[in-house]
């Protein structure tokens, strides 16, 4: 069981990018699908990211429900966005709280140094497209470094255009065909970045 939450909440992590909702600024074009905002291109340093993953597995009348919970500790890690690719790197450490049917595991805090990575984007309104991965992510001695593959967050800039949020709320439902078995999994996340 604790190999499948390793598992869980590294998948989770790897494609949870995230913010709250606040309303869009001016800097931000949202009448050409498309088109790359201007007010993203810069350097932006990590302050913040949040995320709470939850996951419910139903089979033959049972449940096996999880929540995680990871936060961000310290952050040394930026975000270099041109028009349409990124770059990443730094450090950062974060803790990692695990709830299986009522009950709590806490894990070590976990600091991950020298991370770099890479990858391309488009936006659309207020919403981004990522070829790659902002972020890697280590638990319980397993690391990952990207998963590949498009996927889509909402992001805002405050009315100073100092502040860029992502965040991420998203629920998700599969069926196996053969088993029956039911997957619910919800992604609340949010990181903040400070433009440097």
């Amino acid at each position: 069981m604790k190999k499948f939450l390793s598992l869980f909440c590294l998948f989770a992590m790897l494609t949870a990018f995230t913010c709250e909702n606040e309303p869009l600024d001016d800097g931000i074009n949202t009448t050409n699908p498309g088109n790359t905002n201007s007010a993203l291109i810069g350097t932006w340093s990590l302050t913040d990211f949040d995320v709470t993953l939850g996951s419910t597995t139903s089979f033959n009348g049972e449940s096996f429900i999880s929540d995680i919970e990871i936060q961000s500790t310290t952050e040394n890690y930026v975000l270099n966005l041109t028009s349409s690719n990124f770059t990443t790197n730094g450090s950062y450490s974060y803790d990692t709280n695990i709830v299986v049917n009522g009950e709590t595991f806490s894990s070590e805090p976990y600091t991950l140094e020298n991370v770099s990575g890479s990858g391309s984007y488009f936006t659309n309104g207020n919403e981004m497209t990522i070829d790659g991965s902002f972020f890697e992510f280590e638990f319980e001695g397993s690391e990952e470094t990207s998963l590949g593959g498009e996927q889509t967050v909402t992001f805002s800039i405050s009315p100073d255009g100092q502040i860029l949020t992502f965040t991420q709320d998203e629920t998700t439902s599969q069926t196996d065909p053969t088993t029956g078995t039911v997957t619910t999994s919800t992604t609340n996340s949010i990181s903040k970045w400070e433009k440097q």
